[in-house]
C-alpha cells in the first residue's frame, strides 16, 4: 500500500525519454574551459603499488586507460592512451579489487601505479554485486567509472552518451588484450550499482560506475579477509553535475533501479538487395591494439576490398563473454549496418549486415549523409573514406522492461561494436575514426531507419591520409 503523500513511482524509460529530447534540442554550446577538471585523479596517500614490466594486470590496466604515447604537433604536444574517447578527454577511471596483495585500488593512468583505497580482500563482495556470476572468486574484477564533469564540461548532457559508450571501448579493448595476455576475461554491465558506489566511495553526483569485468588466469588466490576500514578520500574530488547536467543526473539515478531484464523481441528485417561478402580473413585482433589509431587528417581516397569489409562487419557482429542474455552469440541491443563509399566489388549505398548470411542487405533508405548536420573535420573526411560502419538500435522499447538501464547497456555496446570494428580495420592495416556527429536524422534517413530504431554511432574507416603529427611511444 503506498502511503498518502508518497511521491508517484518512476514510470521505467521516463528518465531516458526526457534526456534524449534534451539532446534532440540541445544548441551548440562553447565548452567552459574556466571549469576544465583535472585529467587525471590521485588519492591521498595510503599506499602504493608500483605495477611492474610485463606483468599480465599491470599489461592490461597500462593497455586500457595507460599514458603509451605522444603526438607532436603544430599546437603542442599531447600524452595519449592505448583507446580513443572523445575529445581526447578519458573520462573513465579504474578501480581494481586484488587478491594479492589484497587491496582495492584505483589505477593511477599517470604514473602507472595502483593508489590503495581500501586495505582487504575486495574480490567476493565486487564479484557478488555483479548479476551473473563465475564459480569461484576472479584473479582480479576490475570497476569503470566515469567522472561525470571530466568531458561535461564540454559536451554537455551529451557527455553521459559518451561515457557510455566509452566505457564499451574499453571492454572490447579489455577482451582484446585479455587474449593476448593469457586471461579469461567476461564484461559485466548488470550489477548492484549502490553497493560498488558505496565500496569505491564514489558520490553518485559526480562519479558513476558504468562497467565491470573479471579476469581469471586458472592460478586465483584464494579469497581473503573481508575489509573493514572505509574508502580513502582523492584529493580533488569532481564537482557534483546535479544542477550542471540534471538529464545526465536523472538517467543515471534511474537507471540503478534493478529490473529482470527480458530482452525486446527484434523488429522484422527490411527486406533488400543481397549483396554477398566473400569469407572473413583470419585475423587476430589482440594483436592489432598495438596498431590501432585514429588517424588526424581524414583519409586518401582509395578502395577497400571486399575481403576486408567482410573481417570488419563479422568482428563487429561477433558474440562477446558478457552477461546480458544471448550476447555470446552477437551484441544483443544493436546490429551492424554499413555505408559503403569505396569497397572493390560492392555497390556504394546503405546497407544492413546480416550476420547470418555474412551478406549485406541493401536499405530503403534516401538522401545523402553530407546534407546532416556534420562537423568541419567529419564533412572532409567522410567523402574519402571507405566506408562507415554504423551500429543501429532502439533506444526506448527495451526499457519496458530493463528500466533506463536499458539507454546505459545499448550505447555501451555501441561503443563494443565500433572499437572491434575499429581493431578488425587495424588488423587489415585500415584505420578508423568515430565522428559522433554523424548520428543524427539525416543519417537515420539514409540508413531507412523506421519508428524507435536510431545510429548509435558512426565510424569511419579508410586509409589513412599522412598528416604532420608526429606519434612516439612512452615507457
Amino acid at each position: 500500500m503506498i502511503a498518502p503523500g508518497s511521491p508517484p513511482a518512476a514510470v521505467p524509460g521516463e528518465a531516458t525519454r526526457r534526456y534524449l529530447r534534451a539532446l534532440a534540442e540541445r544548441g551548440r554550446e562553447p565548452a567552459d574551459r574556466t571549469a576544465v577538471p583535472p585529467t587525471y585523479k590521485r588519492y591521498r596517500y595510503a599506499g602504493r603499488l608500483v605495477l611492474p614490466a610485463r606483468e599480465p594486470h599491470g599489461d592490461l590496466l597500462r593497455g586500457l586507460l595507460g599514458v603509451t604515447r605522444a603526438e607532436w604537433t603544430h599546437r603542442g604536444v599531447r600524452l595519449k592512451r592505448p583507446a580513443p574517447s572523445g575529445g581526447a578527454l578519458y573520462p573513465i577511471e579504474a578501480y581494481v579489487a586484488l587478491g594479492e596483495p589484497a587491496g582495492l585500488y584505483h589505477y593511477d593512468a599517470a604514473h602507472h601505479a595502483l593508489d590503495l583505497i581500501r586495505p582487504g580482500d575486495h574480490r567476493p563482495l565486487l564479484h557478488a554485486s555483479l548479476t551473473r556470476v563465475s564459480a569461484g572468486v576472479p584473479d582480479v574484477v576490475v570497476v569503470l567509472a566515469a567522472v561525470f564533469w571530466r568531458n561535461g564540461f564540454k559536451y554537455r548532457e551529451f557527455a553521459y552518451r559518451l561515457q557510455c559508450q566509452e566505457v564499451g571501448v574499453l571492454s572490447a579493448q579489455a577482451l582484446a588484450l585479455g587474449e593476448s595476455l593469457g586471461l579469461d576475461t567476461a564484461v559485466h554491465l548488470r550489477f548492484d550499482d549502490a553497493a560498488c558506489q558505496w565500496l569505491l566511495g564514489l558520490d553518485p553526483t559526480r562519479e558513476g560506475v558504468l562497467a565491470a569485468f573479471t579476469c581469471a588466469s586458472g592460478r586465483a588466490v584464494p579469497p581473503g579477509p573481508p575489509p573493514r576500514l572505509p574508502a580513502a578520500a582523492e584529493e580533488h574530488p569532481p564537482p557534483s553535475v546535479v544542477d550542471r547536467l540534471p538529464c545526465l543526473t536523472a538517467l543515471h539515478a534511474a537507471s540503478a533501479a534493478p529490473l529482470p531484464g527480458v530482452l525486446p523481441l527484434p523488429p522484422p528485417p527490411s527486406p533488400g538487395e543481397v549483396v554477398r561478402l566473400p569469407a572473413a580473413r583470419a585475423v587476430r585482433v589482440a594483436d592489432a591494439v598495438p596498431l590501432r589509431c585514429s588517424p588526424e587528417a581524414g583519409f586518401l581516397p582509395r578502395h577497400i576490398t571486399a575481403e576486408t569489409l567482410a573481417t570488419v562487419l563479422a568482428h563487429a557482429a561477433a558474440g562477446y563473454p558478457g552477461d546480458l542474455p544471448g550476447c555470446h552469440d552477437a551484441p544483443v541491443t544493436c546490429a551492424p549496418h554499413v555505408l559503403v563509399r569505396r569497397v572493390t566489388g560492392v555497390p556504394a549505398g546503405a546497407y544492413r549486415y546480416d550476420r547470418l548470411t555474412c551478406a549485406l542487405v541493401a536499405a530503403d533508405g534516401a538522401g545523402d549523409v553530407l546534407a546532416g548536420p556534420l562537423r568541419p573535420n567529419t564533412r572532409l573526411a567522410l567523402p574519402e573514406a571507405a566506408a562507415v560502419v554504423v551500429p543501429v538500435g532502439d533506444q526506448t522499447t527495451g526499457s519496458a522492461t530493463f528500466g533506463d538501464r536499458w539507454y546505459r547497456l545499448q550505447q555501451a555496446e555501441a561503443g563494443l561494436v565500433v572499437h572491434r570494428a575499429a581493431l578488425a580495420a587495424a588488423a587489415c592495416g585500415l584505420t578508423a575514426r568515430i565522428h559522433s556527429d554523424g548520428t543524427n536524422p539525416t543519417t537515420d534517413a539514409v540508413l531507412g531507419l523506421t519508428g524507435p530504431l536510431h545510429a548509435l554511432s558512426f565510424l569511419l574507416l579508410g586509409i589513412a591520409r599522412p598528416g604532420s603529427t608526429v606519434t612516439g611511444p612512452l615507457g
